[in-house]
């Protein structure tokens, strides 16, 4: 009697089949592309089947993009919204930035970093709203050099192995 209680119980529980889907829009291919090799790269084998990467216009003033799978990301399609009302990046480098920072929070379960390293810099690129990390500085006059795309292997690396060692140009 108990055990056939306990069955009922269990099957009722029991939650619909969970069928992801997988969209990318066209303008974000390559860059979710190019995550999957940098972390294959740097030892992460990446397969995704189960993503929703769009434009979303109802994300709020000032949000560039939102992952909505961190707390059970394996039974929630993983979505990711990329505000293009904002003008969010002026550079290629900073789209790159915004989806591998979702893609973090999506694929990699990762949360935000606050963290800096010794020069004052982000430790990471999971720090919230900077997309400039390796992207071209605004140029300034008298500025003799404005590339940060130097920083770019770091930030990768770090993305995919969090224990990454400082680099020599954040010392």
């Amino acid at each position: 009697m108990i055990s056939s209680l306990y069955l009922i119980g269990w099957l009722a529980c029991e939650k619909e089949p969970f069928t992801p889907a997988f969209e990318v829009h066209e303008d974000f291919v390559a860059l979710v592309d190019s995550f999957v090799v940098e972390g294959k790269r740097h030892g992460k084998i990446i397969e995704i089947d189960n993503l929703i990467l769009q434009y979303d216009t109802s994300l709020e003033d000032g949000l560039c993009g939102q992952c909505n799978s961190i707390a059970d990301p394996d039974r929630v399609q993983k979505i990711i919204g990329i505000n293009r009302r904002n003008q969010c990046w002026e550079h290629a480098q900073e789209l790159e930035a915004l989806i591998f920072h979702e893609l973090g929070h999506c694929l990699l379960r990762r949360e935000h970093v606050t963290d800096t390293l010794p020069n004052g810099d982000p430790k990471s690129l999971m720090v919230p709203g900077n997309l400039t990390l390796f992207a071209p500085c605004k140029y300034v006059f008298g500025t003799v050099d404005c590339n940060n795309l130097h920083k770019r292997s770091y930030y990768i690396r770090e993305l995919f192995d969090p224990s990454a060692p400082v680099p020599s140009w954040a010392k």
